[in-house]
């Protein structure tokens, strides 16, 4: 038997076939502004992604119009983006569905953004976050940057003992950041703070947020970014266990982690472009040799771009443990699974790996360490 499609029919069910297919998801936002000054180069649109690594993808490249003005419509995920203005400005700006975002420039050279609630949010974070470093953190960090600047023996004593002060304020100075992120509750505005988050005490809070933006945010990347981030810090929380780290010393030998663990490790991460790691220096060593030989060691990783002054800041300041660095700064899988966005940083930890304290310096590692090691 031979039967006849009839092409009315066979258009109706094509139409149904397509009308019950998934529509995917319009991200629509819009931008709009004008520069107020042209010079030679480009402004570029740019996403995050990965802000804790500061790695960010070109989007778009804006046209300029001859008054200096620009617009564009984008269908893009609600997102953290910068505009990039010639590599002179930044302009940061957070982009939700339906927004019509403006950025205006006043004549003190500050860019203004509007149309954007989750933007407000996160410039007041900042207000909040830039207010606490210039009245407890900046004011220790010139005096110390001051005396290291001096290449002057006499003021070790001190130097330390600025260190310790300047580690102390910075160490609350984080921790007070999370009463300006629980104001914001489950934005995207979030996301850019996650850098400076903490684990431990304010575990809870953070586990508990990512999945309220989960809910609101479902399949978006910032929601899986986030997440990924609680993953992270939960694993170097007290009672994690650490991941292992593969890299090279100054000679280009290569070492890893778990092949030196001693019966309590201090992982500590450091540079020789930062004041306070440096001026720890001589209290690590002495701590160092007091408890080497009953099973202390000290891990040391170089968040270094330049191994001549890495090399020279491990010689000069005698750290004589071991040393390894990828020399590529922050972008680096270490940096990313121990959740290092800012320094100093360190991890003490068991034989197995296990993290038994964290952020430890001068006194208060001095006092941890006579403690494990008062039996032995």
């Amino acid at each position: 038997m031979k039967y006849k499609v009839f092409p009315c029919l066979l258009v109706i069910v094509l139409f149904s076939l397509i009308a019950c297919q998934p529509e995917e998801p319009q991200y629509v936002f819009s931008i709009e502004g004008k520069v107020p000054n042209l010079y030679p180069g480009q402004v570029l649109l740019t996403q995050a992604t990965d802000i804790n690594q500061k790695e960010f993808e070109v989007i778009d490249t804006l046209s300029i119009a001859p008054d200096s003005s620009f617009q564009a419509s984008y269908n893009l995920e609600p997102h953290y983006y910068v505009l990039n203005f010639y590599d002179s400005l930044k302009v940061p700006f957070i982009a939700d569905s339906g927004q019509q975002i403006k950025i205006e420039f006043p004549t003190d050279g500050r860019a203004i953004v509007s149309g954007s609630p989750d933007t407000e949010r996160f410039e007041q974070y900042e207000k909040f976050r830039n207010d606490i470093l210039k009245q407890t953190v900046y004011p220790l960090r010139g005096q110390l940057y001051s005396m290291l600047g001096q290449n002057d023996p006499n003021l070790g004593p001190q130097i330390g003992e600025l260190g310790q002060r300047l580690e102390a304020a910075e160490a609350k100075y984080r921790d007070t950041l999370i009463h300006a992120v629980k104001k914001m509750g489950p934005s995207i505005a979030v996301y850019p703070t996650t850098v400076r988050w903490n684990g431990d005490k304010d575990m809870a809070y953070y586990d508990q947020l990512a999945s309220e933006l989960s809910q609101k945010y479902d399949g978006l990347k910032v929601a899986e970014e986030i997440n990924e981030k609680v993953r992270v810090l939960k694993q170097v929380s007290i009672g994690g266990k650490v991941s292992d780290i593969v890299a090279q010393d100054s000679t280009g030998t290569e070492l890893t982690l778990y092949s030196n663990l001693g019966k309590y490790t201090l992982i500590d991460f450091w540079g020789s472009w930062c004041a306070p790691c440096r001026a720890e220096s001589q209290s690590l060593n002495e701590m160092y040799s007091q408890y080497h030989d009953a099973g202390f060691e000290i891990f040391g990783f170089g968040v270094e771009t330049r191994k001549d002054k890495w090399a020279q800041a491990i010689q000069k300041d005698n750290r004589n443990w071991i040393n390894v660095s990828t020399l590529d700064g922050y972008k680096n899988e270490v940096s990313k699974e121990y959740s290092i966005t800012s320094l100093p940083k360190n991890f003490l930890v068991d034989e197995n790996g296990i993290i038994i304290g964290k952020d430890l310096h001068g006194e208060e590692l001095a006092a941890k360490l006579a403690e494990l090691f008062s039996g032995i």
